[in-house]
């Protein structure tokens, strides 16, 4: 009795890892732990045929194999260990290690004594049912008593006579012992010895079970580090997984926030074109309607003017006879021609007729101009004069120029007549001859009306036109103003981008004015130096079937 308590005191002091208590029993009490007689403890079932005495144990080594399988935590490597030193130490020829996975039996590893030392093959897992390595009687016996088997010739055992594995290799030492951890099998150590009957005894068993309490804790520990590993490394793709989804869904709210900051634009764009295209196309219909209601009346006045012209020379024609005549009127006639300035009349009324005729001409002009201009609403493509167009949007600029002491030069080459959308190009001309007047207010600040000029030269605007070559012809609109930076150059064809103060302006100017000229198959472009003054280059096709 005291030999059992003994050797329970040796495995739970072997679990717990007290060393130095397992020393202590090792140096007092070897005779009663491992004796080389069979032994009869209540957790051995022995079944004997005949008997062999193996000597005794060499303590010093068991605790040198014992502390080996107590310091690993790695199950590949704990397995080949305790697979290796029990075949080692119970002098088994084969072996494995089967382990308890989700309640059945896995052979994990296997143990063959070759020479001087013991290979071992560690498995990724064989159920035990469907081995053909393995007598699975005895290791599933085993596992439901919970008790260590030692079977000195297994062909001879009634009970496991006819298993199959038993009879193909006619076996016959076997020894298999129970890994217990909290009173559960946890795992099973199967060895066997092929050379004669009898190669092992209960001692032989005893020590394999002790081997086996030292390793329930490690097995344990190792499978808890497994899979604390397999769940560090699942956590980790986890991560890298939702990083990646993340990154991906980062980059799709960007595109589509991307996508639909662009449709906004393009949506406000549009509106704000539209907008103005309306307005303007309002303004064109209103000055037609004025320049009709013009045309008529200064119609009159050309026809009547000759009239007047033919009746005042003829007029002034006979006061003249009359005069030569009649040197010496009655002295009524005298002073009426004294009041009258008779002289004054006949030297001046040829001027008044004259500068009659042209104001009427500067009025026709400007009919023209504004008749030209109304064809803002026209949709179909035509031939016209470019030079017209610019004429024409300089007269409704006309009162903004004057009032800023804005000065025009105007340098035109004999161009071809263009085909274009007549009211959308001279809505950009527009566009870009306004953002030049608004450069010059700002580099010229005004005071009484008048521009006060930084430098000698006052504010001007440059306009010219050549041709680029046969089918292409070029608007040049320059200014002598403040110049921009690089920066605001990249941006000044962007919706909505201005530099003006807010509520001078909506940043669409330049922007429509861009998109016009590209609908006509044509380039905008911008030279500009800080303080040296800006110039926008428009170049379309003669012909929009040329693009």
């Amino acid at each position: 009795m005291a030999q059992f308590y003994l050797q329970e005191a040796y495995r739970y002091y072997s679990r717990w890892g007290s060393e130095a208590k397992l020393k202590d029993l090792v140096s007092n009490y070897s005779h009663l732990l491992l004796q080389t007689a069979t032994i009869t403890t209540p957790e051995v079932a022995t079944m004997t045929t005949g008997s062999a005495n193996l000597g005794a144990i060499d303590f010093e080594s068991f605790m040198q194999a014992s502390q080996a399988i107590s310091g690993e935590i790695v199950l590949s490597k704990l397995v080949n260990k305790l697979l290796k030193i029990a075949i080692q130490n119970a002098g088994a020829q084969k072996g494995c290690l089967v382990l308890v996975e989700s309640d059945n039996l896995e052979i994990v590893a296997t143990g063959k004594f070759s020479g001087n030392d013991v290979d071992v093959s560690v498995l990724l897992s064989e159920p035990v049912q469907i081995s053909t390595a393995v007598p699975a009687r005895i290791l599933n016996y085993v596992w439901r008593t919970q008790k260590g088997l030692v079977i000195e010739d297994a062909r001879c055992e009634t009970k496991f006579a006819s298993e199959p594995y038993i009879e193909n290799h006619q076996l016959k030492s076997v020894l298999c012992a129970p890994i217990v951890d909290r009173g559960q099998v946890i795992g099973l150590l199967y060895l066997e010895n092929n050379l004669a009957p009898g190669m092992f005894n209960p001692a032989r068993l005893e020590v394999v079970k002790l081997l086996a309490s030292q390793a329930a804790t490690s097995i344990e520990n190792a499978r808890l580090v497994g899979d604390l590993e397999a769940a560090n490394h699942k956590l980790e793709d986890y991560s890298r997984d939702l990083e990646d989804k993340v990154r991906e869904k980062t980059r799709e709210l960007q595109a589509n926030n991307q996508h639909l900051t662009h449709t906004l634009q393009a949506l406000q764009q549009t509106q704000a074109q539209l907008i103005q295209t309306e307005k303007m196309s309002s303004l064109g219909q209103l000055v037609g309607g004025i320049a009709h209601e013009i045309n008529n009346p200064i119609g009159f006045i050309f026809t009547n003017l000759t009239y007047v012209k033919e009746y005042a020379e003829q007029l002034l024609e006979l006061t003249h006879a009359y005069r030569e005549n009649y040197p010496h009127p009655a002295p009524e006639i005298e002073e009426l021609i004294e009041n009258i300035e008779l002289d004054y009349i006949e030297e001046d009324f040829p001027n008044v007729i004259k500068s009659m005729r042209g104001g009427a001409d500067r009025i026709r002009s400007i009919v023209l101009s504004l008749r030209n201009f109304s064809r803002l609403d026209e949709s179909e493509l035509k031939e016209v004069n470019i030079h017209e167009g610019i004429e024409s949007t300089l007269l409704i600029l006309q009162h903004r120029q004057k009032s800023k002491g804005i000065q025009t030069i105007e340098e035109y080459a004999k161009l071809p007549l263009v085909e274009c959308y007549t009211g959308q190009l001279n809505q950009a001309l527009m566009n870009i001859l306004s953002n030049a007047i608004d450069a010059l207010e700002m580099a010229f600040p005004t005071e009484g009306g008048a521009a006060i000029a930084p430098n000698s030269a006052p504010p001007t605007i440059k306009i010219s036109t050549y041709l680029v070559s046969d089918s292409r012809i070029a608007i040049s609109i320059a200014d002598n103003g403040q110049g921009m930076t690089e920066e605001v150059r990249a941006k000044m064809f962007d919706p909505f981008f201005t530099t003006k103060p807010i509520g001078k302006g909506t940043g669409l100017g330049l922007s429509i004015a861009y998109s016009i000229i590209e609908k006509h198959g044509g380039t905008l472009r911008c030279i500009s130096e800080l303080n040296k003054g800006t110039e926008l280059i428009v170049e379309i096709p003669v012909k929009q079937s040329q693009f």
